[in-house]
C-alpha cells in the first residue's frame, strides 16, 4: 500500500495491543501499515478484517467457541 501522505510504498508492521471487545480485554498482534516519514499508522480492508478475527479468535477461544446472544450483538455492533 502506499502512503495517502507521501506516495511511497509502505511495510506492514505489527505491534501487541489490548483492545476491548464485547466487553473484555484481549491481547493481540495488530497489523498495520507504517509511513516512515510522516509516522502515521494506516489500514486497509483486508487489514482490518484480519485484526478483527485475531480479536474474535481470542474471544472465541477463551470461551471455548461459545457465543451468548448479547455477545452476538456485540459482534453484529462491530462489524457495522
Amino acid at each position: 500500500m502506499n502512503s495517502p501522505i507521501t506516495g511511497k510504498l509502505m511495510a506492514i508492521h505489527t505491534e501487541v495491543q489490548a483492545l476491548n471487545f464485547c466487553m473484555e480485554d484481549f491481547t493481540v498482534k495488530q497489523r498495520f501499515y507504517l509511513c516512515e516519514d510522516s509516522g502515521e499508522y494506516f489500514t486497509s480492508t483486508q487489514l482490518d478484517e484480519l485484526n478483527l478475527s485475531l480479536v474474535y479468535n481470542s474471544y472465541r477461544a477463551k470461551h471455548h467457541g461459545h457465543l451468548s446472544i448479547v455477545d452476538s450483538m456485540c459482534l453484529m455492533w462491530t462489524m457495522w
